[in-house]
C-alpha cells in the first residue's frame, strides 16, 4: 500500500505523480516492498522538523529505511531549493529506488556511490551534463561511507557515481547490480566489498574503475 501524506494545494496532481513514480520504479526492479509513506512539505521548516536537521538548499527530499520518504512540495521546491518544481517527478523516482536498494540489499551496508548512482541512473539524473568531470583514483572508495559522500557532494559525487553505475549497467547489465546488491555485508568495510565486487563481476574494482575512465575519455 502507498500512503501520501500532504495537506497542501493540488493535492490531485501531487497524488498523481507519486503513484506514477512508485510504479515507473516497481516495473524497472519487480520487486515487492513493504507499505510506503510518502510525506509531502509545504515548507522547508516542515522538512526539517520532520528530518530533526538543518537542511542545505539543494536538499529536498530524504529516504528512511525501506518505506518512508520525505519530499517538499513543488512548489517548496521552487521557491526554497536549488531545483525546479519540474523536477518533482525525477526526484521521486530517485527517492523509490533507494527504498528498492534497501530491500535488495535487505537492508545490509549499500556504499554511497552505489545507492546513489543507482538512484541517478533510474531517475535519469546526472548523466547528460556538459560541464567537466574530475574522477579521483580510487574514487568508489572516496565515495562509499556517509562521511566521505558528504565530503564530495559538492564535488561532482553525484555525476561520478551515475554515470559509473550506468557504464556498469550497459556493459554488464542491471542484473548484475542486483546480484551485487544482494551479495553485501551487514557491515561495510571496503577490502570485502571489493572481494564481493570481484566475485560478482570477474574483475577487480579498481581494474574497472579504470575501463570507466578510459571509456568516458573516449580511449
Amino acid at each position: 500500500m502507498l500512503k501520501i501524506i500532504y495537506t497542501g494545494d493540488n493535492l490531485e496532481q501531487i497524488e498523481k505523480e507519486v503513484f506514477t513514480a512508485f510504479d515507473f520504479s516497481y516495473k524497472f526492479f519487480k520487486l515487492e516492498i513493504p507499505d510506503v509513506i510518502v510525506r509531502v512539505y509545504k515548507t522547508r521548516d516542515e522538512f526539517n522538523k520532520q528530518l530533526g536537521m538543518e537542511t542545505a538548499d539543494w536538499l529536498v527530499a530524504n529516504t528512511s529505511g525501506n518505506s518512508e520518504i520525505d519530499i517538499l512540495s513543488p512548489l517548496s521546491m521552487e521557491k526554497e531549493s536549488s531545483h525546479n518544481k519540474s523536477e518533482f517527478l525525477q526526484i521521486l523516482k530517485h527517492e523509490f529506488t533507494h527504498l528498492f536498494v534497501n530491500s535488495l540489499a535487505n537492508g545490509k551496508s549499500v556504499p554511497k556511490w552505489l545507492n546513489e548512482g543507482l538512484a541517478a541512473y533510474v531517475a535519469k539524473q546526472h548523466q547528460n551534463e556538459n560541464s567537466p568531470v574530475y574522477f579521483e583514483e580510487n574514487f568508489c572508495q572516496k565515495l562509499s561511507t556517509p562521511a566521505d559522500w558528504d565530503n564530495n557532494v559538492n564535488y561532482g559525487a553525484y555525476t561520478v557515481a551515475a554515470l559509473f553505475v550506468k557504464f556498469l549497467v550497459d556493459k554488464y547489465s542491471i542484473v548484475k547490480i542486483n546480484q551485487l546488491l544482494r551479495s553485501l555485508n551487514n557491515a561495510y568495510y571496503y577490502p570485502d566489498f571489493k572481494n564481493i565486487f570481484f566475485s560478482v563481476y570477474g574483475k577487480e574494482l579498481d581494474q574497472m574503475e579504470k575501463l570507466f575512465i578510459n571509456e568516458a575519455n573516449g580511449k
